[in-house]
């Protein structure tokens, strides 16, 4: 399972947060243009009302009437958002500021824009600090006769930039819901025919290939996605059909092939039970007919002869029954008569018989040994017939595989 985000998801961001980053750095810019305009149209406000304010006290100034300084000062208070007035001399010594005790007369301020309105005669004053715009003009009749200053608060200015702030965060929050529900519409318009896409191939991976995939509500990309994908839907059935055909077609060409197997091997079978059985049968009168001829023969050499017959006719029998075993085996029919008997001397009675067979067929090349363990009969349970059996394939091979002339040693230990 993916741990990361989902398609829908990723959708909304993609469309939320370049909005949202767009909306913030648009705020903060309008909102900095916009204090800068309010505060520079303050200044010139500011500057407008202390030139009023100059001209109006020049009159009293130039006849030091304090009370005509007093009642004009009075009348510039009135407006609220001014803090203090102070009419000075040239030099920057108050003369008054609008109170009855005037408790700063004869004194100078000493602040930055004090002294330069002094150095600065012929224009108004405006500077900022702490909260406070600081406002100061010249006082000319026909020449600089003195100063006014006023202090003017920002609060005004304040609660404008903070009904704007609020303004901004309360567009900027209906911006933002309205992107957000915006890229949900979008991220859904998109994500959920993509997660039907994704559930029919669920579907159809688990072999149900009756799903609808089908986007007929839409004329975009996803809606051709959807149509080739159906295509593709088609084309896995029909190819699926299709496979299960040739499957069909080859597992039954197999089930009569290997029917057609089974008869051949039943009839191999048969054939050979019917020719082991048949052989048999001859077999059976040779050796018994070999047995007595030669217990009537008193020639040694036509003795011999019947021997050699008698010994290949026997030879011929364990053949045949080897070809009967093999078919008892595959058809797991074979089964063991054990018995007890002496291994060792079923052995020493089969070496002697080969002893014969080795000296009639001439040849004196190869040499048959066995040690048997003196005084010690070897006792086992097991099928002597198959013992025999097993005795005399290996000797038949190890004397038919010997080449004439070079000879050999074929000895049998009983471990």
């Amino acid at each position: 399972m993916d741990n990361g985000l989902k398609l829908s998801h990723k959708l909304i961001l993609i469309v939320v947060i370049p909005v949202v980053i767009f909306s913030v750095v648009f705020e903060i810019t309008f909102y900095s243009i916009s204090r800068n305009e309010i505060l520079e149209a303050y200044k010139k406000e500011a500057v407008s009302f202390i030139s009023l304010a100059s001209r109006e006290l020049r009159n009293p100034l130039y006849f030091l009437d304090l009370d005509g300084l007093e009642h004009t000062i009075q009348n510039i208070k009135q407006n609220p958002d001014i803090q203090s007035v102070y009419v000075m001399f040239p030099d920057g010594r108050i003369i008054t500021d609008g109170t009855l005790e005037n408790k700063h007369y004869n004194e100078t301020l000493n602040d930055c824009i004090d002294t330069q309105a002094r150095r600065s005669p012929d224009e108004p004053l405006v500077e900022i600090k702490n909260d406070v715009l600081q406002a100061c003009a010249p006082i000319v009749l026909t020449e600089k006769i003195g100063m006014v200053r006023a202090d003017f608060s920002l609060a005004p200015l304040n609660d404008i930039v903070n009904n704007l702030i609020i303004t901004l965060i309360m567009i900027g929050g209906i911006i933002s819901i309205i992107v957000i529900i915006v890229g949900l519409f979008i991220s859904r318009s998109i994500s959920k025919p993509i997660l039907k896409l994704k559930h029919a191939a669920n579907e159809i991976s688990k072999g149900n290939f009756n799903v609808d995939i089908r986007e007929t509500s839409r004329n975009d990309e996803i809606a051709e996605l959807s149509s080739q994908f159906n295509i593709m839907k088609q084309s896995i059935v029909s190819a699926n059909k299709h496979l299960n055909r040739l499957v069909k077609d080859r597992t039954r060409e197999l089930e009569i092939a290997n029917e057609q197997l089974k008869n051949q091997e039943k009839m191999q079978k048969e054939f050979i039970n019917i020719a082991a059985h048949e052989l048999r049968t001859p077999i059976q009168p040779i050796l018994g007919l070999s047995e007595v001829l030669r217990s009537k023969e008193e020639d040694e050499e036509k003795r011999r002869l019947i021997d050699i017959i008698s010994r290949n006719a026997k030879r011929l029998q364990r053949l045949t029954q080897d070809i009967l075993d093999v078919t008892r085996i595959e058809s797991q029919l074979l089964r063991l008569n054990k018995e007890k008997f002496n291994l060792n001397g079923l052995i020493l009675s089969i070496i002697e018989e080969y002893k014969k067979e080795i000296g009639d067929n001439n040849r004196s090349d190869i040499k048959l040994l066995y040690n048997p363990i003196e005084g010690n009969n070897i006792i086992v349970d097991a099928d002597r017939y198959r013992i025999t059996q097993i005795i005399s394939n290996l000797l038949d091979n190890a004397i038919k595989f010997t080449k004439e002339g070079r000879g050999g040693t074929i000895s049998l230990n009983v471990k």
